[in-house]
């Protein structure tokens, strides 16, 4: 599995990839299919996000987004790690995340964040067996959300 820098012009990969999972579509944005429209809006937002395509055997299998500092707490928080349906339950997400803690521990980050939408039963189990502990219950695009923090 190797992790390769994504840009706009790999938007048709990421909307192949994003609408293959329309359940979590339809839990975080509220429909079951995005367009290429919302994956370039992604791509403008004013955070600093670095952004990844999964590779596995030459095809793209996930993406892997994150930010170094969030503007609200400081910390470090990852954004999105999903996998395209047709290559779940292959342990790719779990590859995926043990290479986003090497790059933050060679950073030299002692804690990580994320969101993990109420509802999203099968994300909650998985970071909560990788170590993350809920933090706080808040709103995101007026949803419930937990944020989940990770020591290092």
């Amino acid at each position: 599995m190797k992790l390769m820098i994504s840009n706009k012009s790999m938007i048709p990969i990421e909307l192949e990839i994003m609408n293959s999972q329309p359940e979590f579509n339809l839990l975080s944005v509220g429909k079951e299919q995005l367009t290429e429209k919302e994956i370039l809006e992604e791509y403008e937002e004013e955070l600093e996000k670095e952004r990844y395509l999964i590779e596995e055997n030459g095809k793209f299998i996930g993406i892997l987004e994150f930010i170094m500092r969030n503007p609200k707490d400081e910390k470090p928080w990852l954004g999105l790690l999903i996998i395209h349906k047709a290559w779940t339950k292959q342990s790719y997400a779990q590859q995926a995340f043990d290479a986003y803690i090497e790059i933050m521990k060679e950073r030299n980050v002692k804690e990580v964040r994320l969101g993990c939408l109420e509802g999203n039963e099968t994300g909650q189990r998985f970071w909560e067996r990788n170590g993350f502990i809920r933090v706080k219950n808040t709103l995101y695009n007026n949803r419930p959300l937990w944020i989940l923090e990770k020591k290092l």
